[in-house]
């Protein structure tokens, strides 16, 4: 490399000729630089606020996690008793355009009511969330709900909603998508991510609840993301948003936004004492440019091609903006969690139990519960469908209608059902011992436990079967060892154990939590280098190659119909000139179908 003298015969200022010198004697070389940024994280070790910014909602946990065969990821894991809280990742690293994105993802369920979104969004500040809206007046006729606001929504039809603090709980739906405006103050709806709402006649119920959004990413005004909203494994709605307007949704625009991605399911690789090495079955991947988005994934460690979700080229982000990685994670706020601990429920030769718990229920007449872990299950089994509350007594006392009898039990839950959704991640099974050493929770269900080593769950409503007393072992652990009837969990987040005790019969439920896990994070941004041939309507013989045709037979010979300068001779001899020096073919020909 050399500065070239442009003024002739001059003589080169002496400055210049060290220069040159310095330069030829170095050999300086330049070479194109492809990826601008890589960013590389495979969570074999996880420190908050170093490379993720961490903002954790009330009782969920970021923990880091797997310690085998190669797993090792942190979670997510969202607190199943919490509406309305949010924990979001988010890279300290942004990135230029154009991104390629490629994230190891899975999670231990799928629920309605449980947002968790991969997203890349630019670093510009969000706009504000609206403010929820009061309503006047709600009803439903089998599945169509119509809401009529106090003041006008300035709602459109597709865009993301749900409704909280109705009276009667049937009308809070976590989860839905405006399907039509009626009046400035009036829309109905139909559907959300988790499809048609459940089929009821019901109301109307003037002056109760609100109208609150759901926004797509956190209202930032450029970017992408895929949302994992439904209790489907292998759905997602995926939504692009640029310059601050509207975002675009996949799938049915005024009802379910999710299509079908690759799963989002866990694989426990090694299944031990101790052991916790799950891994992902999918990698989801985007790719964002000036002029389009797509989102697609592929099989974990496999040679087959990728599955393209969706391509958006109507809708794109701000080239000219910076973008960061986040994990958002929602309980949206008419997620349905559990209101109270049963000490007691009896029954006296009727179908009415009469339920008591350690703390004010917050239920009213009318209202619809399910109710898990009593010990008793031939006379209290579990309420797995949504039940009416036929009085409430006290603020610690409340009466359904279901099996008749006359007996005694203790422990479990109840939650009070929100939008016809049950509680995520209840358990059939049904405490009936425990007991504490040193370090592990040791308890015994009256079937076979459906978790996994490694799982988080929330152990609630445990009350000794003589009166209904606190086991003091209440909180959140990771499932250590199972076998069958038998579930061995250890503490975790801040979960004390109390004093050992040997084996106590009592009853109780265990709620299985809503854990992200992920395993690896790959973000390049790269320079786009475009090679393009001109654009021309198929069969436009001016946008093929250009073709040298040799009358001489050597070289390599085709047989069959070609196109000769205009031409068809059958089975010419035709020859491509081969370019020995740069080993290519230096010219192509273009065969004609006849």
């Amino acid at each position: 490399m050399a500065l070239v003298n442009a003024f002739g015969n001059l003589a080169l200022d002496s400055t210049v000729s060290a220069i040159n010198t310095t330069l030829q004697t170095n050999s300086i070389s330049v070479s194109p630089n492809n990826i601008t940024t890589k960013f590389r994280e495979a969570f074999e070790s996880y420190t908050p606020n170093t490379v993720w910014s961490e903002t954790k909602g009330s009782g969920d946990l970021v923990v880091l996690d797997g310690n085998a065969a190669g797993a090792s990821y942190v979670v997510i894991s969202k607190d199943p008793f919490a509406n309305g809280n949010v924990t979001v990742l988010e890279s300290n690293t942004a990135f230029d355009m154009p991104i390629e994105m490629s994230i190891g993802l899975h999670m231990s369920q799928r629920t309605l009511g449980q947002d968790i979104g991969i997203e890349l969004t630019s670093t510009e500040i969000p706009n504000a969330i609206p403010a929820d809206l009061s309503i006047s007046s709600i009803t439903q006729s089998t599945t169509t709900l119509t809401v009529t606001t106090v003041n006008p929504h300035g709602l459109v039809p597709g865009k993301r909603i749900g409704i909280s603090g109705v009276s009667d709980s049937r009308f809070n739906y976590p989860s839905l998508v405006v399907a039509t405006i009626v009046t400035p103050t009036q829309f109905t709806a139909t559907a959300g991510p988790g499809g048609t709402i459940q089929s009821i006649n019901a109301g109307p119920i003037n002056n109760s609840g609100v109208v609150f959004y759901r926004p797509a990413m956190g209202e930032y005004p450029n970017g992408t993301s895929m949302l994992f909203e439904n209790a489907t494994a292998t759905n997602a709605s995926i939504y692009v948003k640029g310059n601050n307007g509207d975002s675009l949704p996949s799938g049915t625009a005024t009802t379910n936004h999710s299509i079908t991605v690759g799963t989002t399911a866990s694989v426990a690789s090694i299944s031990a004492l101790g052991t916790y090495a799950f891994v992902p079955t999918t990698e989801f991947r985007a790719n964002i440019q000036a002029d389009r988005v797509q989102w697609y994934d592929s099989a974990i460690d496999t040679v087959s091609g990728t599955s393209n979700r969706i391509l958006r080229t109507q809708v794109v982000p701000d080239p000219t903006k910076q973008y960061k990685v986040r994990f958002r994670c929602f309980n949206n706020k008419s997620l349905t969690v559990p209101v109270a601990q049963i000490v007691s429920v009896t029954k006296s030769g009727s179908t009415t139990w009469t339920v008591n718990t350690a703390a004010a229920h917050g239920l009213t007449t009318g209202d619809y519960v399910t109710i898990y872990g009593v010990r008793d299950q031939t006379n209290f089994p579990n309420i797995t469908s949504q039940t009416v509350v036929a009085s409430t007594p006290s603020s610690t006392q409340f009466t359904i209608v279901s099996t008749t009898g006359t007996a005694t039990s203790y422990g479990g839950y109840v939650s009070r059902i929100q939008g016809g959704n049950l509680q995520p991640g209840v358990t059939t099974v049904v405490i009936q011992s425990a007991a504490v050493d040193a370090t592990t929770l040791t308890l015994v269900g009256n079937a076979t436990w459906a978790f996994a080593i490694g799982d988080y769950v929330n152990v609630y409503g445990c009350r000794n079967n003589t009166d209904g007393t606190s086991m003091g072992v209440d909180g959140v652990y990771r499932v250590r060892n199972l076998v069958t009837t038998t579930l061995v969990l250890e503490p975790i987040g801040s979960t004390v154990l109390p004093a050992t005790f040997g084996t106590t019969n009592c009853g109780g439920g265990v709620i299985r939590r809503t854990d992200l896990r992920i395993s690896f994070v790959r973000v390049f941004d790269f320079t786009r280098q475009r090679v393009e041939m001109l654009s021309r309507p198929a069969g436009d013989i001016a946008s093929s190659f250009g073709v040298q045709v040799q009358s001489t037979p050597n070289g390599v010979t085709q047989g069959g119909t070609w196109a000769i300068n205009g031409t068809l001779g059958s089975n010419p001899t035709v020859t491509l000139v081969y370019d020995s020096q740069h080993n290519i073919w230096a010219n192509s020909i273009r065969r004609a179908v006849t």
